[in-house]
């Protein structure tokens, strides 16, 4: 029994990420742009590839998601990177779903109903790399494979958000307390468990890996000019 209970909380935990629908009956879309550009991401060029992808996502979801789930997180991952217009076209719920605040009413601002969002974010920024590190957290932000934390609170609420960590007990925030001074203090429950925690360095968006495989994901978010430091 115990056995069947944890498999229908995880078959609910997964499609509540990946099976999210948003009824669009009622949503009239606006995009800010007058223009998309037409210009696509250089990926080759600057050496970026599908298989960097695939090997970002294994090392994150080891054994958290089936081989499917994570070849599907990884054709969404490199077609958002390589190719926006498309991905927001194909993908248009996990595109929508991926965006924070999303359609919701903000206190003084307008909703945001940008209809392409990822081809959006390659308009307005126009640098590969920019793009491809704002993408990437996007999705794997998604798929619960990295969070954010802007101070101790938001990293303590956050942390537990993260699919690895479901169910781990962490030490609460203090108040004014620091995000690196709060994951740091986290990081030593993880160590127990053969775990490490990694966080964009200066930055305060984080995720967490095997202790063996930290050098190589280092390594490979460094090919998008991507730098995290361990804690």
């Amino acid at each position: 029994m115990k056995k069947i209970f944890l498999f229908f909380c995880f078959l609910t935990f997964t499609c509540s990420i990946i099976g999210q629908k948003k009824d669009y009956t009622k949503i009239k879309f606006k995009s800010k742009l007058r223009h998309y550009t037409k210009i696509q991401p250089k990926t080759k060029e600057l050496g970026i590839n599908k298989e960097l992808f695939t090997d970002i996502v294994n090392l994150l979801a080891f054994d958290i998601y089936t081989e499917n789930q994570k070849k599907e997180f990884t054709n969404k991952l490199w077609l958002a990177v390589s190719n926006p217009k498309k991905f927001d076209y194909v993908y248009k719920d996990f595109s929508l779903n991926s965006i924070k605040n999303w359609g919701v009413k903000i206190k003084f601002k307008d909703p945001n109903f940008e209809p392409n969002p990822y081809l959006e974010k390659w308009t307005n920024t126009g640098d590969e790399f920019l793009y491809f590190q704002w993408t990437t957290t996007r999705i794997l932000t998604h798929i619960k494979l990295m969070d954010y934390g802007g101070d101790g609170l938001e990293a303590a609420k956050s942390i537990r958000n993260l699919a690895l960590l479901k169910g781990l007990k962490f030490p609460k925030s203090t108040e004014n307390e620091y995000t690196y001074d709060y994951l740091s203090l986290a990081s030593s429950t993880l160590k127990s468990k053969g775990l490490v925690l990694l966080i964009y360095n200066n930055h305060y968006d984080f995720t967490v890996c095997k202790i063996e495989d930290k050098n190589k994901l280092i390594a490979l978010f460094d090919k998008l000019k991507w730098e995290f430091v361990a804690l």
